[in-house]
């Protein structure tokens, strides 16, 4: 029974192993039932992939392309792999370790001997090694063993470690979820922004035409004494302007296309964008409906993210805590070994093992324990306050970007209305014109007020468009997390 002992504290240790301290804690945010400018969306309420709602198949074929191909996705992919790996490397030091130890190995020593010419002289008649000037030793060795040792985590230090890589992981992981978010809607916002600027070329080249057309009638309108010089100045001038404004226009575009190219992981200079075949910004889906403030911070990777954090610093904390009690630890050691010498000797061999179970009980440290404790304890509290922050700040953009959209759709109602009967103005005036009825520069003026309205109403479709990836990005979506656990726990009341 001389492993009795170990063995006793080795089944106490297995019982106690799970034991580990656990710190909760829950955000201080009062959550309401329900947003504030939400109830009147009429939109579908799946986001995950809400690229797939919209009436452009090209741009839901370039968001998958950029999920897929993306470099700086695939970097923060494999960030979260290292993260993962860490944290297994975590959970299994809590188990034992045991490692086979063997070697092999051969000598050959010669030894001058030191014995005077007198005594060697003396012991050659008993023919003896002794009496020679020097003696040679060669043979053989070999050792073969086992070793195993477990410290037993009977008060939760080591399982709180692995609970905090573990947690350090989920919070890897909503990075790439969040990574996933960003880039979808990046994709979007610049394959908007192409074609916008596309319609505004066409909305500025006709723009242009009319002005010329307006000059040429001013000029022959001056040549013959019927308008003045500042007349024809003034329309050159507008013509110069709307000429300056567009002439940036195609470069942006094309910078706006290359980065489409980066995003979705192909080469700027080989790719082109194919025409629209619909007017994207002329059919955007309606906002998200069924959008409850619990769903959203579940879904949301920044949220979950803090929430990642708190727990880990927690886990952090409860290991600080526990390097104020013992910890134990057992090893055994076995080994069998052979020695042969080339001589008359006989071969040597033998077996031995060695167990042992110790316990340490921290004494005096001069403070670094309980330092460690509160430097825990302290930044267990700043993760705590960003994850409330990050739960407001969800919040109040879920509703601002509502809210925001709301007010762009009226717009842009009201700039439909107003474009619609400028082009009617504008139709109607240049019947009048060739009736005689109405002269040529009135009906010029006409038609441009049509076409300013229609570049209005391009940009205010635009920011509309882009206002609603700001609603996906504040509900959380462009990410598959339907099998993802969720990262928020409302309080419980009282």
């Amino acid at each position: 029974m001389k492993y009795a002992f170990a063995i006793r504290l080795f089944a106490i240790g297995s019982l106690a192993a799970c034991a580990h301290q656990q710190i909760d804690v829950e955000p201080q945010v009062a959550l309401p039932d329900q947003f504030s400018h939400t109830a009147a969306a009429q939109g579908s309420a799946e986001i995950a992939q809400w690229w797939r709602a919209w009436p452009d198949p090209l741009l839901g074929q370039l968001v998958e392309q950029g999920l897929a191909a993306n470099r700086d996705l695939a970097a923060t992919r494999a960030k979260l792999t290292a993260a993962r790996a860490t944290a297994a490397t975590a959970r299994a030091d809590l188990g034992p370790q045991a490692a086979i130890m063997g070697s092999v190995g051969a000598h050959n020593v010669q030894l001058d001997n030191p014995l005077g010419s007198d005594m060697r002289q003396s012991l050659a008649a008993l023919n003896t090694p002794l009496s020679e000037d020097s003696q040679r030793l060669s043979g053989h060795n070999s050792r073969l063993g086992f070793s195993a040792s477990w410290e037993p985590d009977i008060f939760g230090a080591k399982r709180s470690d692995a609970d905090a890589a573990n947690y350090a992981a989920l919070g890897e992981a909503e990075k790439w979820h969040g990574a996933q978010m960003l880039l979808a809607t990046d994709i979007a916002d610049h394959y908007l922004q192409v074609r916008a600027l596309q319609q505004r070329i066409r909305s500025g080249q006709n723009s242009i035409a009319t002005l010329q057309q307006l000059h040429r009638y001013s000029q022959g309108r001056f040549n013959a004494g019927q308008a003045s010089d500042y007349d024809v100045r003034d329309i050159a001038a507008k013509v110069s302007a709307l000429q300056a404004q567009q002439a940036t226009l195609q470069a942006q575009a094309d910078a706006h296309t290359r980065i489409l190219a980066v995003l979705t992981g192909q080469t700027p200079q080989n790719f082109t964008l194919p025409a629209a075949g619909t007017d994207v910004l002329a059919n955007l889906p309606a906002a998200p409906s069924g959008q409850q403030p619990v769903q959203v911070l579940e879904r949301r990777p920044d949220v979950r993210a803090n929430r990642a954090a708190v727990q880990a610093y927690s886990a952090k904390l409860a290991s600080a805590r526990a390097d104020l009690l013992p910890r134990f630890d057992i090893q055994f050691v076995w080994q069998t070994g052979r020695i042969r010498l080339d001589s008359d000797l006989p071969a040597m061999k033998g077996l031995g093992g060695l167990v042992s179970a110790g316990v340490t009980l921290p004494i005096f440290t001069a403070g670094r324990i309980q330092r460690n404790i509160d430097a825990a304890d302290a930044r267990l509290s700043a993760a705590l306050a960003q994850y409330d922050h990050s739960i407001l700040n969800a919040l109040a953009e879920v509703d601002s970007s509502y809210q925001l959209q709301y007010s762009l759709h009226r717009q842009n109602r009201w700039l439909a209305d107003a474009a619609a009967q400028a082009q009617q103005q504008a139709t109607g005036a240049d019947k009048l014109f060739r009736y005689g009825h109405l002269t040529l520069d009135r009906s010029l003026s006409a038609r441009l007020n049509a076409e300013d309205l229609a570049e209005r109403q391009i940009q205010g479709r635009l920011a509309e468009a882009q206002n609603l990836l700001n609603i996906y990005k504040a509900l959380g979506g462009g990410w598959d997390g339907q099998d993802a656990e969720p990262a928020f726990r409302q309080p419980v009341k009282d």
